[in-house]
C-alpha cells in the first residue's frame, strides 16, 4: 500500500491547470531541480499562482510521495497540449547539475543551493557534476510508476535511458523529459536505470 500525502498548497481549482479529464498514455519523470520546499512554493507562488508546470506527484529525498494534482488532469511542462495530456508527472527531488566553486571546491545547484555530499560525475550536456538520486527514490518510483500503470492501463515499459528517443511522444510507457530534447538535463546521469527497469518490468 503507497502512502501518499496531499501537498498543502494553495486551492487545488485555483491551480493553473487543464480542468478536463484526458486519457493518460505516458508517465513522465523529471527532476525539481531545487529542494523540495522550494519547488512546493515555486508552484504556489511563480507568476502570481499561474505557474503551468504542475506534476501530478513529487517524490521526497527520503522516498516520500506527495500528491500535487489529480491525474485526471493535465498542466504543461512541454505547452504541447498533445504531448502534456497524455502524461502523468512524477517530480524527484534532486538540485540536477551542479556548480563546482573554484576557489573554495565546494558545489552548489544553479539557485545556489549548497551541496554538501559527493556529486555524481559524468560528463553529459554540457555538465559534469550531478546530484545523486537516493536508492530509497528508486524504490518508491518503482511502486508508484507500478501502482500508477495497473491503475491507468499505461503500458509497462521503461525507456531504459536519459537520451533522446525518436518518435518519444508516440511511446507508451514511462520515460524522462530528457528524451524529448538535449535542452533537458533530467534525469540527469546518475539515475540507475538497471534498477529502476529490472524491478519495473
Amino acid at each position: 500500500m503507497l502512502g501518499i500525502r496531499d501537498v498543502e498548497i494553495i486551492n487545488k481549482d485555483d491551480l493553473n491547470h487543464s480542468k478536463r479529464s484526458y486519457k493518460k498514455k505516458q508517465i513522465l519523470l523529471y527532476d525539481t531541480k531545487r529542494r523540495i520546499d522550494d519547488f512546493v512554493k515555486k508552484i504556489k507562488f511563480r507568476r502570481n499562482g499561474e505557474y503551468e508546470d504542475i506534476p501530478h506527484f513529487i517524490i521526497s529525498k527520503s522516498g516520500d510521495i506527495y500528491k500535487v494534482l489529480d491525474v485526471k488532469y493535465s498542466s504543461k511542462t512541454f505547452d504541447i497540449d498533445k504531448i502534456d495530456r497524455q502524461q502523468i508527472k512524477i517530480a524527484i527531488e534532486n538540485l540536477g547539475w551542479l556548480n563546482k566553486n573554484t576557489i573554495t571546491g565546494f558545489f552548489s545547484n544553479w539557485i545556489g543551493d549548497p551541496y554538501r555530499t559527493e556529486p555524481f560525475i559524468r560528463s553529459w550536456r554540457e555538465k559534469f557534476y550531478w546530484d545523486r538520486y537516493n536508492p530509497e527514490q528508486i524504490k518508491t518510483l518503482i511502486s508508484l510508476c507500478d501502482h500508477l500503470c495497473e491503475e491507468y492501463d499505461i503500458k509497462k515499459h521503461v525507456v531504459p535511458t536519459n537520451g533522446i528517443i525518436e518518435n518519444i511522444d508516440k511511446l507508451g510507457g514511462i520515460v524522462c523529459k530528457s528524451n524529448f530534447s538535449n535542452i533537458y538535463t533530467d534525469i540527469n546521469p546518475s539515475f540507475n536505470f538497471k534498477m529502476f527497469v529490472e524491478n519495473e518490468i
